[in-house]
């Protein structure tokens, strides 16, 4: 196994230390099958969906795919449903959660950490001057906090 290289971290680290930089985006305009095509490239677990200015407008998480899949089927007389016909059913806006709930490159850990305690998140855009610049996800917190015991 290999072993992994922990940053010297507290809860008053600012969060631009640890989170990701350049996330894998899409935005509105993608379709359903696209969306699934970039959780299946990349190694994502929540995909920011962005404006044409990057200004995040929602966030739609891995979990919520098979939701989605699920319900059209549900809906539909026949379950051979294509991906071209999903994406026609499919409107992002309608399965993103809309307006997520961001935190800042200089707030600190502990400020991330009491969002997803409270809200049961598992990821935060971080947005500075309107724009995503960064994901922290509560895998980045817990295996950067882990390298300091």
């Amino acid at each position: 196994m290999a072993s992994r290289e922990y940053r010297s971290v507290s809860l008053n680290t600012p969060v631009s230390k640890v989170m990701s930089v350049r996330p894998v985006v899409a935005n509105q305009f993608h379709n359903l099958s696209q969306v699934m095509e970039l959780f299946a490239q990349f190694p994502i677990h929540h995909l920011p969906i962005v404006d044409g200015q990057e200004r995040i407008i929602g966030i739609i998480s891995s979990n919520d795919l098979p939701k989605t899949v699920l319900r059209l089927c549900n809906k539909s007389e026949k379950i051979t449903m294509d991906l071209e016909q999903i994406d026609r059913a499919v409107n992002l806006t309608d399965i993103m959660t809309k307006n997520p709930v961001t935190i800042g490159p200089d707030d600190n850990l502990g400020d991330a950490v009491k969002i997803f305690a409270e809200h049961k998140f598992s990821s935060l855009p971080v947005v500075k001057d309107g724009k995503l610049i960064g994901i922290l996800s509560i895998k980045d917190v817990v295996a950067n906090l882990a390298g300091q015991l």
